[in-house]
């Protein structure tokens, strides 16, 4: 025989297969004739009756042997305890059974494939689940089960917390295990629905089966969610996980759980080195938080430690919670630390009390410091209507404060304030000046830092005891606070300022430029005081009532001086002029002439009854026609402007004595001009006045010689 001839092979080949197919038609007809569907319906039914549950099958067993002999049923029912209503259906199953243990008699099932599962699980409020008895090991009759491949198509678990009512459900679930007799893989995907969006889970491991403890050696697992408007928000967990399937317990080390979203864009990461879990609770020693948020220019920063942490059918516990918290818009930043127990009641409610929290707020605003508040009290809320509540009171720079505060959302939060501070002095914190503070203020040309309102949506009120910047003083505020991005606003503002009564409102809205709208009335004020501590000016004093009513555009303090428009009207009673003695100077008259050209003295002063006026501003300049002075002695009328931009005095007085009075001043006028820095302006005759309408010097010089003649001559016996 040639073994090296083709036809030789051919007919070793072609034997072969003939062999191995009547093999084959031998072996499927052995099992056909072996295959008893009854014996097959009694013993699945016999599985669980140990647990009172029953297996119904509803459609036809169909023995199969290629590529693998086994069998496929179809309408498989798994009732709850007692021969209740089904607690998991199965609309098709394939079992496979090994090649080698058949032919020795052995029914090894060694691959199972179902379709169409549908299972019923329910939490007890002992912590037990409903299939708890299913993973108990039993006898399986003639058959063993040695699974080396697991595949779920279209599967769906309906979830129920009896303890918390909350039902969630797990479809479209796909699984595919391979290789569970050595080393392992599992790939697992699903839809879980029932919260307030739908979650897609998929998950990726090394499996290794040893008895009845699973473990997954490198787990990967994702949860995405997609929210309309926001885009996507991403889970990834990764770590050890054990699974002991006798006693229901899962171990795991170096757990991590990062939690990711593309609007906002950020990134939060959970790390617990080591934890075990059962039905009943989840525990760690430790787990560690930190991340980021960053939403247009407003940025968000967190660290956190968690201490003795656990998870049970109460909720989630923590011994303490000791974390930073940093918020920042720009150039302004807010730090908070806190520390406090921990605790979220059944998953919804959170609780921390005692809370110690230290408040840290940094801003260009305050460019000499920061402002520090040490603060106790509790925090809670609402998971499920997005809520937080914080109620604190301490210390801000060793002024008592207290704070209340209400945050309605995460995502786009809109908060509820109160806040009470004792006293608060700006000057710790606003920049050094030769100047008054107030002066300095509205010089400075830098931009307005507005860019911290993008992200904020607040209301509330706030009160202050003191409130003191440069020498200003005002005690008792009180007001509604609006912050928006459109909008900054006090209405409702009231205060007690310099032994008189303030009240009013103050808006500035974003737009191209800003715009301040400032509307207050003042009733029995201390006008001196005021003057002198705002602006250094100490020439006008009297108990004083008024409106203003102005508006101003800009970027800056400097620029909103400068656009200043619309009116101030105002009355003093009982004041007086200080610089000059308009009595003083009528009764002693012509001398008092000559010394009315020079500067004015400060010991000197003009008392009066009355004293009115109303402003016009427009562009930052103040005018005005009607100044009312009146007193017992004199009458003086007139008018002039205020330029608030360069800081002047320029006004004409028409003074006039009283003729009841002043027998031999009867006809008498004195016009008085008072310009120079608003500070520390000069008094003088109006020389202009008296030469009106005069063109040659020489013609001025002589009506001017009249003038003061006429009125001298008036005046001698």
């Amino acid at each position: 025989m040639k073994w090296n001839s083709g036809r030789l092979w051919l007919r070793i080949t072609v034997y072969g297969l003939l062999t191995l197919l009547t093999a084959l038609v031998v072996v499927q007809s052995l099992i056909f004739w072996q295959f008893d569907e009854l014996a097959v319906r009694q013993t699945l039914a016999r599985v669980l009756q140990d647990q009172h549950r029953s297996i119904s099958i509803h459609g036809p067993i169909k023995p199969h042997v290629l590529p693998f002999p086994g069998l496929d049923i179809n309408r498989i029912d798994i009732s709850e305890p007692g021969n209740a209503p089904p607690a998991i259906s199965i609309d098709h199953l394939e079992a496979r059974l090994a090649w080698l243990p058949l032919l020795f008699g052995e029914r090894e099932v060694n691959k199972v494939s179902i379709a169409g599962l549908k299972a019923r699980v329910a939490r007890h409020p002992d912590g037990t689940l409903s299939i708890a008895d299913l993973f108990q090991r039993r006898e399986t009759g003639r058959f063993r089960v040695k699974l080396d491949t697991l595949r779920l198509r279209d599967g769906q678990i309906d979830y129920l917390d009896l303890a918390s009512h909350r039902q969630q459900t797990l479809n479209a679930i796909s699984l595919d295990a391979d290789g569970l007799r050595g080393d392992a893989h599992l790939t697992v995907g699903a839809l879980l629905s029932g919260g307030k969006r739908p979650l897609r889970l998929a998950l990726e491991t090394p499996l290794t089966i040893q008895d009845d403890q699973v473990t997954l050696s490198q787990l990967q697992a994702v949860v995405m969610s997609e929210v309309e408007g926001l885009g996507q928000s991403k889970l990834n967990a990764s770590g050890l996980l054990r699974l002991n399937f006798a006693a229901l317990q899962a171990t795991g080390e170096q757990l991590g759980l990062t939690l990711s979203s593309d609007t906002p864009q950020s990134t939060f990461t959970l790390r617990v080195p080591a934890f075990s879990a059962s039905f009943k609770e989840v525990t760690t020693p430790l787990a560690t938080l930190d991340g980021q948020l960053t939403y247009g220019q407003t940025h968000y920063e967190t660290t956190a430690r968690f201490d003795n942490v656990k998870l049970d059918e109460s909720g989630l516990n923590a011994d303490r919670l000791a974390g930073d918290l940093s918020w920042s818009v720009g150039r302004q930043r807010v730090n908070l630390q806190l520390d406090a127990p921990f605790a979220l009641v059944a998953m919804n409610q959170i609780r921390m009390q005692p809370l110690a929290l230290m408040a840290q707020v940094v801003t260009p605003l305050l460019p000499r410091g920061q402002l520090v508040a040490k603060m106790e009290g509790a925090l809670d809320g609402t998971l499920d209507d997005d809520q937080l509540n914080l109620r604190v009171a301490g210390k801000l720079d060793g002024s008592d404060m207290a704070i209340t505060v209400s945050q309605f959302g995460f995502l786009k939060p809109r908060h509820e304030a109160t806040v009470t501070i004792g006293k608060l002095d700006l000057n710790r914190y606003l920049p050094e000046s030769k100047d008054n503070a107030a002066v300095a203020l509205f010089q400075d040309t830098r931009p307005i830092p507005l860019d911290w309102l993008d992200y904020v949506d607040l209301s509330g009120k706030v009160t202050v005891g003191e409130l003191a910047f440069g020498r200003f003083r005002i005690n008792d505020v009180s007001a509604s606070v609006l912050a928006t991005p459109q909008q900054l606003a006090l209405d409702q503002l009231s205060a007690s300022i310099y032994q008189g009564r303030l009240e009013g409102s103050i808006r500035l809205a974003r737009e191209q430029k800003p715009t301040l709208e400032l509307k207050q009335t003042l009733n029995a004020m201390h006008i001196r005081p005021l003057l002198v501590d705002l602006f250094n000016f100490n020439r006008l004093d009297g108990v004083g009532s008024g409106q203003v009513d102005i508006k101003a555009r800009g970027v800056s303090f400097a620029e909103l001086r400068n656009t200043m428009s619309g009116t101030v009207a105002m009355s003093l009673n009982k004041g007086a002029l200080s610089g000059i003695d308009l009595v003083a100077a009528l009764k002693n008259l012509p001398s008092e002439l000559k010394q009315w050209n020079g500067t004015a003295n400060p010991d000197q002063k003009t008392t009066f009854s009355t004293l009115s006026a109303s402003l016009q501003l427009e562009q930052g300049v103040a005018r005005n026609q009607d100044l009312k002075l009146a007193s017992q002695l004199i009458n003086v009328s007139g008018g002039g402007k205020l330029d608030l931009i360069q800081s002047i005095i320029d006004y004409t007085l028409d003074v006039q004595a009283n003729p009841h009075e002043f027998s031999r001043l009867k006809g008498v006028n004195v016009p008085l001009k008072i310009t120079g820095p608003i500070n520390s302006p000069v008094y003088a005759l109006d020389f202009n006045a008296m030469v009106k309408g005069k063109k040659t010097e020489s013609e001025k010089q002589d009506a001017l010689k009249q003038q003061l003649k006429k009125q001298i001559t008036t005046i001698l016996p």
